[in-house]
């Protein structure tokens, strides 16, 4: 009866150790080219911009833990910290217009995200279904929302390219 009640428990601890690992695998990180892994693209928690995407330091955070789901042409962009039921979204209008954020997932074309291949070197482009493939996912250089991801004229520069780890 001891070695059966030491198996189980030794299988119950492989198990705990094991979902972590299991659930981290996931969710998937978002950076640029621009700023690199060192600042992936993370979520608001709080104050004016709650909710918004920006770029921020590396750090063991849901919010820059991200799922990305096949919906039929289209991707949808969640994190760990909002859950699923939480779409990234395209602001349409007002003073964050065209900037990103966590919204309740619809059927919406702001939350249906096209992802693009660059080349063989895993760099892709984010455009939505809403503003179509002239605007691109970039990050803000400067001023009061410097580091904050919106879309914007796509064009060849390293804050439009992004890679999903």
């Amino acid at each position: 009866m001891r070695s059966l009640l030491a198996a189980l428990s030794i299988a119950a601890t492989l198990c705990v150790s094991l979902t972590p690992a299991a659930h981290a695998a996931e969710y998937s990180r978002i950076f640029t080219q621009w700023k690199g892994e060192a600042m992936p693209l993370d979520i608001y928690n709080g104050g004016a911009t709650n909710n918004y995407a920006h770029l921020a330091k590396r750090e063991d955070v849901s919010g820059q833990m991200w799922s990305v789901t096949k919906t039929g042409d289209w991707w949808r962009l969640t994190t760990e910290f909002r859950g699923a039921k939480m779409c990234l979204d395209v602001d349409n209008g007002g003073a964050l217009n065209n900037f990103v954020s966590l919204q309740p997932c619809d059927d919406v074309s702001g939350q249906s995200w096209k992802i693009t291949k660059t080349g063989d070197d895993g760099w892709v482009r984010l455009t939505t279904e809403f503003r179509g493939d002239k605007m691109c996912l970039d990050i803000v250089n400067g001023g009061k929302r410097d580091g904050m991801a919106q879309l914007t004229r796509c064009d060849d520069v390293s804050g439009q390219f992004w890679k999903i780890q």
